[in-house]
């Protein structure tokens, strides 16, 4: 499927492009539900792109720490719009997880390397999350970056952005809203690998009977803690768990 790797909320939401055919959807559902997380991390290396060890890489995004109510979020952004957020990540593995998708180096907001157009997505990102934060915003604006997402994955994340502030489902309900209904193992595993968590909120995803489910990669915080996260940010869209759930 032939798209631009930048997305904005509005266009995930819209159905300009149309899933690939059954059996490519299948064979990505069916690697995504098999793979382990061991198995994406060796993945992730194996597939790193060779490079000349004497030639240094190009800045392909620029990195910020934003201080969210239970602590630090590192936020990337790129030439394409906001390309990471993470919610319980060590600096160096997100620094590196970006990098590696993203294809270069990830440099800091007072490098030169940076353009000013990258600092403003960053800046525009910092103001929206406080507003977020402080009740008073619903939604979110920004330009996003998948680029390294499959159709799957964008697929499942066009989903979840459909959910409005406080609106709530299941993964299997998603999985029919999203025309698989089957696979809400699979749609759990895209929903882990939410490049930019809140801002395409995939916490607004519980489980079947309207529980907190999971949150999160295997590469991020602790369970307990991305669940404690996961609660806070519904708590703050006046949801409580148990849940009723909608689709």
């Amino acid at each position: 499927m032939n798209r631009t790797d930048t997305d904005t909320l509005g266009s995930l939401l819209r159905a300009g492009d149309p899933l690939p055919p059954p059996d490519v959807l299948d064979r990505e559902i069916a690697t995504a539900t098999g793979r382990t997380r061991r198995a994406i991390a060796a993945a992730r290396v194996a597939t790193d792109p060779p490079r000349d060890a004497t030639a240094p890489a190009a800045a392909v995004a620029v990195h910020a720490v934003y201080a969210a109510p239970w602590g630090p979020v590192h936020l990337a952004a790129s030439e394409r719009g906001l390309a990471a957020v993470s919610l319980r990540q060590p600096e160096d593995a997100f620094l590196a997880d970006v990098a590696r998708r993203l294809g270069g180096r990830v440099v800091e907001m007072d490098d030169d390397a940076a353009p000013a157009s990258w600092r403003a997505t960053l800046g525009r990102t910092v103001d929206e999350l406080d507003e977020y934060f402080a009740g008073r915003r619903t939604s979110f604006d920004l330009p996003v970056d998948l680029a390294g997402m499959s159709a799957w994955d964008r697929a499942v994340l066009a989903g979840a952005a459909s959910l409005g502030f406080g609106e709530v489902t299941s993964y299997g309900r998603l999985a029919r809203m999203i025309g698989r209904p089957g696979a809400a193992r699979a749609v759990g595993g895209a929903l882990g690998r939410n490049p930019v968590p809140i801002v395409v909120p995939c916490h607004r995803i519980l489980a079947g009977d309207g529980t907190l489910g999971g949150y999160g990669g295997g590469w991020t915080g602790a369970r307990e803690e991305m669940l404690a996260i996961k609660e806070s940010l519904l708590a703050r869209e006046g949801v409580r768990v148990p849940a009723t759930l909608v689709g």
